[in-house]
């Protein structure tokens, strides 16, 4: 549900009026939309969101209605028929499961979704819901990475019942508090105190991840363009403000005239730098770029690119080993940056870089056409995998395009 936020507003979320809200709980093979993916469809037919390309949008769209009229939740699963020219599927070949949840005039529901609207965007929070069959409940998790077992299962007593809150807390907390999207399933081979079936889907976001480009020129403007569309933060800094403190930088969350490696420094030091954080280095200045790469290279972070040409970056390779840098440490380094799109124009060259940095994700990537390849597109979602709990059973975890 956390890709309706920019959608939801006071009149989308009214009481006063009934809904129901549908989304992905499970995928296999190629699929449009990740687990979590919802829509909402409203008692007199308006639709928010969607879960498809529209193969499958006008079948949950009945089922919903028809949830709403008999007031029970629903399962639903899409796959694709080529011998039934009249079944609702998926074209790609893939099959999804919706959940579909109706929810009444006077439904606790309003509330939640209310107070998750009014959050800004980039505010982090989860969402546990109830996705068993007849259930569909929800809880509204705010800071969601200071999360504790205690505080998660207070929260969640009211959505699986007291005795349960603490096991559903000990399984919901490694995705509530990484920011990751999922499905838990509890019975009582795992310890739940009940004689049904409880399945909870989590979704959790973060704060965003962050992009720091270092060098104010065309380049970096051009990819600070593209980083809100990736999902990141974006800081840029260079040290002649001349050149940073231009009207072209304005969409820049943050600027900084600081030295880079001196910048970089202390934001590691406050914890601003994590796992999640790209560094970008376009300065193409060796007296700026060997101090920030020699820092960088030394640090858990995404990715690390330097522009330059070949020539520049075997300079390069050669001053950062003369300063030390380990050689795995100059192997994670994307020297000359971006891939290969023999890009001419500053905006070609950033989405170059873009492309390198979402292909750097994931191990599967490969940088390739797909018309040069062959297998699933998409294989298993990014981020998904799967570990076994105590009792045996699956955990399936999802991290949703680093939003």
């Amino acid at each position: 549900m956390l890709n309706l936020h920019s959608s939801l507003n006071a009149t989308t979320v009214a009481a006063g009026e009934s809904f129901a809200v549908a989304t992905i709980v499970g995928t296999r093979g190629s699929a449009p939309h990740p687990i979590g993916t919802s829509m909402l469809i409203h008692e007199g037919g308006r639709i928010t969101g969607a879960l498809s390309g529209g193969c499958i949008d006008a079948a949950v769209h009945a089922a919903a209605l028809e949830a709403l009229a008999q007031g029970t939740s629903r399962r639903e699963h899409f796959g694709y028929s080529p011998d039934d020219p009249f079944a609702a599927g998926l074209t790609c070949g893939g099959e999804v499961d919706v959940h579909i949840g109706p929810f009444g005039a006077d439904s606790p529901m309003h509330g939640l979704l209310s107070d998750f609207a009014m959050l800004p965007a980039a505010d982090p929070v989860a969402l546990v819901r109830r996705i068993d069959a007849g259930s569909c409940g929800a809880t509204l998790v705010s800071a969601p990475a200071t999360q504790t077992v205690p505080s998660l299962a207070t929260l969640l007593a009211p959505l699986v019942g007291a005795p349960a809150g603490a096991l559903a807390a000990g399984f919901c907390l490694p995705l509530v508090a990484a920011g990751r999207t999922g499905t838990i399933r509890l019975d009582r081979e795992a310890g739940f105190p009940g004689t049904e079936l409880l399945e909870l889907l989590v979704e959790s976001r973060l704060a965003p991840p962050r992009m720091i480009v270092f060098g104010a020129n065309s380049f970096a403007g051009e990819l600070l363009k593209l980083a809100p569309l990736l999902g990141y933060a974006t800081t840029l800094c260079d040290a002649r403000s001349a050149f940073t403190l231009q009207p072209r930088f304005t969409m820049a969350d943050e600027i900084s005239t600081r030295w880079p490696h001196d910048y970089l420094a202390a934001e590691i030091a406050a914890g601003r730098v994590d796992e999640r954080t790209v560094l970008c280095v376009l300065t193409h200045d060796p007296k700026f770029d060997i101090p920030l790469l020699a820092l960088a290279l030394g640090q858990p972070v995404a990715y690390v690119g330097a522009m330059g040409s070949r020539t520049s970056h075997e300079s390069r390779l050669r001053a950062l080993r003369a300063a030390s840098v380990p050689e795995e440490a100059l192997a994670a380094l994307h020297s000359p940056i971006g891939l290969d799109l023999q890009a001419g124009t500053p905006g070609e060259v950033a989405i170059g870089i873009a492309a390198e940095i979402i292909a750097a994700r994931s191990p599967r990537a490969t940088g390739s056409s797909l018309s040069s390849t062959s297998g699933p597109i998409h294989g298993q979602p990014p981020g998904q995998c799967s570990t076994e709990t105590a009792s045996g059973h699956q955990l399936k975890r999802e991290v949703p395009s680093w939003t």
